[in-house]
């Protein structure tokens, strides 16, 4: 999983991430958004190029984060950037998931990959809005109680949400590690200005489902990383015996 690389690039054109992408060998890249900076003006090359490259190592599964629906609808202000990005990326081969999911099988197992596109509210920082069950469903659809669940959702805010809503795996980013990491704690500080959140950063469990927070792999405005690691995430799923 790949999360909020936001135009940073490891050696020249990427050359240092996906040289590590391609020696794990995975059956699939998951990003989790953002990784372009939704700015006017601001060039989109940069992460076209790395899923560019990427798509020849395997399947690559792209679920937005709050900077590409930014772009994506507000057109006029974008300069509809976000609209020739998408464009390129479906001539690359990526499968695009916006509030839809694919069905990975073979002989005994079912894997659905959702892709979770929240309106903008939901990133508001003055106003903060819940997310219902009755909202989820109408998104994404009732998820399928015999197959294994995969939920990217960029804001991992609503953690508890997806996972009641039937994830067996949720994965988010967002919070950049809370960019100042302390001991004893995953994280220090939300997008939301709110401190020690609870799904900031790591491996949660809840009723025998999961949860990974990405610590992401750049960020913007703000460059601060402290004691905070960027991140690729390598997720191995083993059947149950």
């Amino acid at each position: 999983m790949i999360s909020d690389l936001h135009n940073v690039c490891f050696g020249e054109d990427n050359e240092v991430l996906v040289k590590k992408i391609y020696q794990e060998n995975p059956d699939g890249i998951l990003i989790g958004g953002d990784l372009l900076i939704g700015k006017p003006g601001v060039s989109v090359l940069p992460a076209l190029s790395f899923v560019r490259q990427a798509v020849g190592c395997c399947p690559v599964y792209y679920s937005l984060g709050n900077h590409e629906y930014r772009m994506k609808v507000n057109p006029e202000r974008f300069e509809h950037q976000y609209q020739r990005y998408e464009r390129e990326l479906q001539k690359a081969g990526v499968i695009l998931l916006e509030n839809q999911h694919i069905t990975l099988k073979d002989k005994k197992t079912s894997v659905n990959i959702y892709g979770l596109e929240l309106p903008m509210k939901y990133y508001e920082r003055k106003r903060r809005h819940g997310l219902s069950q009755r909202e989820l469903n109408l998104l994404l659809g009732k998820p399928e109680e015999s197959a294994y669940n995969i939920l990217l959702a960029h804001n991992p805010r609503f953690t508890d949400a997806y996972l009641d809503w039937g994830a067996d795996l949720a994965l988010s980013g967002h919070y950049h590690g809370g960019m100042v990491r302390l001991p004893f704690t995953n994280g220090l500080i939300s997008p939301y200005m709110t401190l020690f959140p609870k799904y900031c950063h790591g491996l949660f469990t809840k009723e025998g489902k999961y949860a990974v927070v990405s610590a992401g792999m750049g960020e913007h405005t703000i460059p601060l990383r402290i004691f905070n690691p960027r991140e690729m995430l390598v997720i191995r799923l083993q059947p149950e015996v």
